[in-house]
């Protein structure tokens, strides 16, 4: 078989266990089935997962010698292709690094002909470690298999999360259906689940999505009156249980306005300064900032509610190349250590090409990031943005971001537009 030669890499988190610059055998090109092991624990719902997560990436090759891979979540695609390979020294394997540095996050992992497996690693999360394995040319999801469907879950559903709890949450499910094909999301007042995707098998529900900050997992089961019940995993630190019933009148709107969930304290023009990753002083009363209209964008680079946020404000940028106004990014991050939480700006702001600063606002706890924006009432969500005319009044804060994996983008990106329209006339 054809032999790989790579030029050594040393990274400072690898350099006690790898040794790059050796030859070893290609990942084989095509689908593969992956499956993250969120527990191993029993419960007391039937899971039929067993809190195994799975999800499905490509390996594309580019050259003879170098690739990327793509992640299929739903209608979504993630390409990845901050990858390394190497030797590991103590056992003497192939070993693949797989970085999503926009979040902060990797995969470990040795591999052999067709099998991968190693670990997810979450930098920002202190012994974070989710077993990871990975099989060659398995395109299916879940089943290979699955049941004919018990029913068609196409449509809306009003479901109930953490029932288990003394305070649930309402959530608007949306499901796409095509046999036992199975996609959709949920949406709260504040954001979406994204692009999920999954099965329906008999008289159960699947879906999950990995995108290299959040593993979700859900699984719910379909009961003689139509109504399901089921178990929801995030990551391997969070588990509760939801029920969901058909409607036909709940609405995004009913959940809240996101114009009225985060209010400013008093009419006093906005004032902040704040230092980028590099020290150098912003202010919203000077530089490019003064006498202009502005957006603060409350925001993490941890969060894919906000980097969907940001994506549709790049968008947005490069189809109006001359908007009128500025935008300040301000992240608030999961790291204490204002050095990491720096580095992880700087290269958030690197990989998505933002061309607008993004500066540290403090710990991605809403209660420390409330005491950062006094003239708030509280920092309800990331993201948020606040709309600012040239002299600095709030004109508009908008509170969570309806993503493109939901119906109301079409509807938000609307009311952007007409939110630019009176930032910017609003004298």
């Amino acid at each position: 078989m054809t032999k790989w030669i790579f030029v050594c890499v040393i990274f400072t988190s690898l350099v006690s266990c790898l040794t790059f610059g050796e030859h070893y055998e290609k990942i084989p090109p095509g689908l593969w089935r992956a499956t993250l092991t969120l527990s191993d624990k029993t419960d007391d719902f039937d899971e039929k997962t067993k809190g195994e997560l799975p999800f499905n990436f490509e390996v594309i090759y580019d050259r003879p010698d170098s690739f990327h891979i793509v992640i299929h979540n739903g209608e979504e695609r993630i390409l990845v292709n901050d990858i390394y390979m190497g030797v590991d020294r103590r056992t003497a394997r192939d070993t693949i690094r797989i970085e999503f540095p926009i979040f902060d996050s990797y995969i470990t992992a040795q591999y052999e002909e067709d099998a991968i497996e190693g670990f997810w690693i979450v930098n920002s999360k202190k012994d974070y470690r989710i077993p990871f394995k990975a099989l060659h040319g398995q395109q299916y999801r879940f089943f290979q298999l699955p049941e004919p469907p018990a029913a068609d879950l196409t449509g809306h559903w009003a479901c109930n999360f953490s029932i288990d709890t003394e305070d649930p949450e309402l959530k608007l499910g949306e499901f796409k259906q095509d046999g036992n094909h199975l996609i959709g999301t949920f949406l709260s007042a504040t954001g979406d689940d994204r692009y999920l995707e999954g099965t329906v098998s008999g008289d159960r529900l699947f879906l999950s999505l990995f995108d290299g900050t959040h593993a979700y997992l859900y699984e719910a089961k379909i009961m003689p009156d139509g109504q399901l019940t089921g178990i929801y995993r995030s990551g391997n630190h969070y588990k509760t249980y939801w029920e969901g019933s058909r409607t036909d009148t709940l609405e995004l709107a009913d959940f809240g306005d996101p114009m009225t969930l985060t209010k400013v304290m008093d009419e006093k023009p906005f004032s902040l300064s704040v230092k980028d990753p590099d020290g150098n002083l912003l202010d919203i009363d000077q530089g490019i900032f003064h006498e202009r209209p502005k957006i603060i964008q409350i925001m993490g680079t941890w969060c894919p509610n906000c980097k969907d946020e940001t994506t549709f404000l790049l968008n947005y940028l490069n189809e109006n190349p001359e908007p009128g106004f500025e935008i300040l990014g301000l992240s608030f991050e999961r790291y204490s250590d204002t050095l990491k939480a720096n580095q992880s700006i700087r290269t958030y702001k690197e990989k998505m090409k933002i061309p607008y600063p993004v500066t540290y606002g403090g710990s991605s706890n809403k209660v420390e990031a409330s005491k950062t924006l006094p003239m708030l009432n509280k920092v309800v969500a990331f993201p948020t943005m606040i709309f600012l005319n040239k002299h600095n009044q709030v004109v508009a804060i908008h509170t969570g971001f309806t993503g493109p994996a939901t119906s109301g983008f079409d509807a938000f990106k609307k009311e952007f537009s007409e939110l630019v329209a009176k930032m910017k006339s609003d004298l």
